[in-house]
């Protein structure tokens, strides 16, 4: 990829983020996170639980997102129409359930350090720990979030183009695009869309004071 290829699509990126700024779902996101973490740093009961929660995903997180890089380099190199389309279909599938599914369970855990409990239907039995949350669907812990207002995610994230492209339940248009059930879905942009979801995320987290390690001072 060119230079000039990279910075139109730095340019591409600011813009979507800028447009999920604006939203409302997007504000409440920042206006909820904040006394939810006031609440954990203000116990050192549960700041010790968050401690514990970031140092079990720390190593998760860091080899999830060293691998989204060396991917996303890979999508950008010209291997043919359908297998750049397709490898740009696994990237966005790649960040779905790796950085969406980290942020996510960040969020989740917040919550259930605050007394909201989320329950695990096949377990029968309520979520206490880090590997409780990896039992449970993306969508069932989306619909707890969405539940408690935190609709950022659930309003903007395209969870079908997801399933679709998990399944393989979809055409090759061209290079960069695909279909299913009539209409067109241009990977770049749809990677564009998730990546400026996933930016405003991990700053409304850092905002609210959700940083690794959580300062011993705070």
């Amino acid at each position: 990829m060119s230079e000039a290829d990279e910075e139109k699509d730095l340019e591409t990126l600011d813009q979507a983020t800028q447009l999920l700024k604006q939203t409302r779902e997007f504000r409440l996101l920042i206006e909820k996170l904040k006394p939810l973490m006031e609440s954990i740093l203000s116990s050192s009961e549960k700041k010790n639980m968050l401690q514990n929660f970031l140092g079990q995903s720390r190593g998760r997180f860091e080899k999830s997102a060293q691998r989204l890089r060396l991917f996303k380099e890979d999508s950008k190199a010209d291997y043919g129409s359908q297998l750049n389309t397709l490898r740009k279909a696994f990237l966005f599938l790649a960040l779905f359930e790796t950085t969406v599914t980290n942020i996510v369970n960040c969020m989740v855990f917040m919550l259930m350090l605050n007394g909201h409990d989320i329950f695990m239907p096949y377990h029968r039995k309520y979520a206490e720990s880090f590997d409780d949350l990896d039992k449970l669907f993306l969508a069932e812990k989306l619909d707890f979030l969405n539940f408690h207002g935190f609709s950022f995610f659930t309003e903007h994230i395209n969870r079908s183009l997801r399933n679709k492209i998990a399944h393989m339940d979809f055409d090759i248009e061209g290079k960069g695009v695909i279909i299913w059930e009539g209409q067109k879905y241009n990977l770049q942009t749809e990677l564009t869309k998730l990546e400026a979801i996933l930016l405003l995320a991990t700053k409304a987290l850092s905002n609210a004071g959700f940083v690794y390690p959580i300062n011993e001072d705070s």
